[in-house]
């Protein structure tokens, strides 16, 4: 569980840090799964995920992303429920039930792997609200300055849905020192092989191109609590795997629950 400080961490910059989650042999076992499902894209005799595709749209400097990695992989099936990181998320969110929204690789290559620009994820969710949920970033690489470690602006969470603000931005390196009445800080956050980082939907953030010789793969979780409900006028991609109606709370098969309060 997090600690005291750690939790408050969270409320005060939108994010931290929740240490080693992962052991190598484990983290070997994911790397290896990863390449697999890459490699078995479109194979009609396997499990496939919902998505599987270049990110930045730059073949260049592309960052994959492949959702739902979990109804692919039984090891990342396993990683979804993983005991430490679902109390976490639980712990964060003040959730009596937690289920899963979606996960997404992100997979920057060595020396070719591209920027994802700044944004904030729950504006990218316009099917789920409230914009309240929390997503476990689990790292597959040491990633740090190098090979395109994650930046937050802390505190950012607390400012309401501002993608229309985030997408004027012409450039990754474009923030300004402020916004409104907040002063705006990037932070870089590296994050160790095995560790997982939890941050807010809301909290700004992005990641700047990896130019190491060095691959960055991660997986992001994203995770909803009992309140979540479904919003049928939003697109997205899992749209289509949604089995409830308007305004009900969110449920089936592609989102399991993977904690339950005893």
């Amino acid at each position: 569980m997090l600690s005291e400080e750690q939790v408050a961490a969270f409320k005060r910059d939108g994010y931290v840090n929740g240490g080693a989650a992962l052991d190598d042999d484990e983290v070997e076992t994911l790397r290896a799964e990863l390449a697999r499902v890459i490699e078995d894209d479109g194979k009609d005799d396997v499990k496939q995920p919902v998505l599987l595709r270049n990110l930045s749209k730059d073949e260049d400097h592309p960052v994959w992303q492949i959702v739902n990695i979990w109804e692919a992989s039984e090891a990342f099936g396993k990683l979804i429920r993983h005991e430490k990181i679902v109390e976490e998320i639980a712990q964060l969110t003040g959730a009596d039930k937690l289920k899963v929204w979606h996960d997404q690789i992100q997979y920057k290559p060595a020396e070719t792997g591209g920027v994802n620009m700044w944004h904030q994820d729950a504006p990218l969710w316009p099917i789920i609200l409230p914009m309240t949920e929390v997503s476990a970033w689990v790292a597959l690489d040491d990633v740090d300055e190098g090979n395109g470690c994650m930046s937050m602006v802390p505190g950012s969470h607390q400012w309401g849905n501002q993608m229309g603000f985030i997408r004027e931005l012409d450039f990754y390196e474009a923030m300004p020192d402020s916004f409104e009445d907040n002063a705006v800080e990037v932070i870089r956050r590296p994050v160790r092989k095995g560790e997982v980082h939890y941050h807010h939907a809301l909290t700004w953030h992005g990641s700047h191109a990896n130019t190491s010789n060095r691959p960055r793969r991660a997986i992001a979780i994203h995770y909803m609590t009992h309140e979540t409900k479904f919003v049928a006028s939003g697109e997205h991609v899992m749209k289509p795997f949604v089995e409830v109606g308007d305004g009900e709370v969110m449920q089936g098969d592609h989102f399991p629950e993977v904690f339950s309060k005893a």
